[in-house]
């Protein structure tokens, strides 16, 4: 199966408008793309105004790859930015969460629910 080694996806609770999501991950993908992890194969985001809600689809090169991202990341105005107008509620890791992965998420600030278990079983992707 042709894919991503690990791709990650997070449903987000919006604490503001969908503009203001709109916005800060705007930015923050800008920056994340500019000068983000290079293991970080992309990067897509929607919103859902209706609901409340806004959804990720992050697609990483390796494991280490999410975590080379985070430790970039995190710090960045961006990132603050968006848990201002966003905050994670739910992620789901198709592909390896890696004990290196479980160690970084245990020392972080991580509230939202973690799900893993998740191995390719088939499917293909366009070029």
């Amino acid at each position: 199966m042709d894919a991503p080694h690990l791709t990650v996806l997070n449903l987000y609770r919006l604490k503001a408008s969908a503009e203001a999501f709109t916005f800060a991950i705007t930015a923050l993908a800008n920056r994340v793309e500019r000068e983000g992890e290079r293991g970080l194969l992309s990067y897509r985001f929607w919103v859902n105004e209706a609901d409340g809600t806004a959804r990720a689809v992050i697609d990483y090169a390796t494991p280490q790859a999410w975590i080379g991202h985070h430790d970039i990341s995190m710090g960045w105005p961006e990132m603050k930015a968006l848990h201002t107008v966003a905050a994670l509620e739910d992620v789901t890791f198709l592909g390896p969460l890696t004990p290196e992965i479980r160690t970084w998420l245990t020392g972080s600030s991580l509230t939202a629910k973690v799900h893993d278990g998740f191995a390719p079983a088939a499917g293909f992707r366009r070029t």
